[in-house]
């Protein structure tokens, strides 16, 4: 019974520790990712990680960051249209979110150089 619940706490902690890699940054981090986002038209945003989770192909309509209001952190925005037409806004997390070179589609936290575990290699966009 120890050995359950042991195991129980460590997949809870293991599948806490997968949110937010990337979402809270320093201003320099940001402002790279802004760079890099802001070179792209669409993205992928896409938790692998996440049982369930579907990619999401988005249209970029702004990027930008923003202080968090916390310590020296920063994060990253996004409004864009959806595959549907609806317009999303959202807080990046950038473990989860893949742009386009070619054929394939990078891991934008990767790519950056962060510390991060997207749960995918580079896939076929």
């Amino acid at each position: 019974m120890k050995i359950l619940i042991s195991l129980l706490i460590f997949f809870t902690l293991s599948i806490e520790a997968r949110a937010d890699q990337l979402a809270y940054l320093s201003k320099d981090q940001a402002e790279k990712a802004v760079e890099l986002l802001s070179e792209q038209k669409e993205i992928v945003l896409w938790c692998a990680c996440c049982e369930g989770n579907i990619k999401q192909k988005v249209s970029i309509s702004k990027v930008y960051f923003q202080y968090t209001g916390y310590e020296d952190f920063y994060c990253v925005m996004l409004e864009a249209i959806d595959e549907n037409g609806n317009k999303i806004s959202e807080e990046l997390d950038l473990a989860y979110v893949h742009f386009r070179i070619g054929s394939k589609a990078y891991n934008v936290g990767h790519t950056l150089g962060l510390a991060c575990d997207p749960c995918t290699i580079p896939f076929t966009w």
